[in-house]
């Protein structure tokens, strides 16, 4: 009986145990940052355009922000301004709402207050703040462009990544491309990497390749996978100006998962991309 009743107590501690593990993993799982799922941007726009619609038209506006969404309609862009930054004051998601008036380009004329409304989105943050800054993408001034897309890092951190994805793809302007990397480079999380290499690999410009292959050497100063980001674009990468990036930022990431990199690229067909490659290899073992 002694036996059997210490094999229960035996059985009981070790379930408790895993029971308890098996919490510790669910919780750990929980905790880590969770990618935004991949959304059709221009659908998500259409619909945060409608709502919007919606809202003034079945008279939805609290009382209390009614007299400054009155004032985004004034005729004297000084006072839409002073109206967008009342609306960033305040925040929220109902806040955020009501400058979507103020960053389309279709209802808001004047580029300074489309641009105040994007700067106050970015203070404001939070998922409609980023559904609203969508917009203005496709605004038409560069200048709103690039402050949206510098506004989106701070609305929405891991959550914006698609939206300056989607900059980073589609704008015609390589300083708003370049600005787009530099935002993803400043996230700086495991969820830029792809964004990152995407941008590495098709990009028509080389000084933008140039900078995402910097950015991606940064980024992997914590997420080791940014090596395979570098390692596979260099494979299909001609200009040698690239690819000499693409090798010092394999040192930056100073991690052996890019000596096999390293090694192909020591056959680099330009000297000078083999002669980097070849310190960069032999400072990462001396690192080890």
């Amino acid at each position: 009986m002694t036996i059997i009743k210490n094999k229960s107590v035996r059985c009981s501690v070790q379930l408790t145990l895993l029971c308890g593990l098996l919490f510790l993993a669910s919780t750990e799982v929980l905790a880590q940052p969770q990618a935004q799922p991949a959304e059709d941007l221009p659908q998500l726009t259409n619909q945060t355009k409608s709502k919007y619609t919606t809202a003034v038209s079945q008279n939805q506006i609290p009382a209390d922000l009614r007299p400054l969404y009155n004032q985004l309609l004034s005729r004297d862009a000084a006072v839409r301004v002073k109206a967008v930054q009342g609306l960033s004051l305040i925040g929220g998601p109902t806040s955020a709402l009501l400058l979507a008036h103020a960053i389309d380009d279709s209802l808001e004329l004047d580029a300074a207050v489309r641009i105040e409304a994007a700067i106050g989105l970015g203070e404001i943050g939070g998922r409609q703040a980023l559904r609203v800054l969508g917009i203005a993408l496709d605004d038409k001034d560069p200048t709103v462009r690039m402050r949206a897309v510098q506004s989106l890092r701070w609305a929405g951190t891991v959550f914006s990544i698609p939206y300056i994805q989607e900059a980073l793809r589609s704008d015609r302007l390589v300083g708003i491309r370049l600005e787009a990397v530099r935002m993803l480079r400043k996230i700086g999380s495991q969820f830029a990497i792809q964004p990152l290499e995407e941008a590495l690999v098709t990009d028509r410009e080389a000084g933008v390749r140039i900078a995402a292959a910097d950015a991606l050497g940064e980024v992997g100063k914590k997420e080791k996978d940014a090596a395979r980001a570098l390692g596979s674009a260099y494979a299909q990468e001609r200009d040698t100006g690239v690819r000499l990036e693409i090798v010092g930022s394999l040192g930056l990431i100073r991690d052996r998962a890019g000596l096999p990199f390293l090694v192909t690229a020591m056959n680099d067909r330009d000297l000078t991309v083999r002669l980097k490659a070849t310190q960069v290899y032999g400072r990462i073992l001396g690192l080890q």
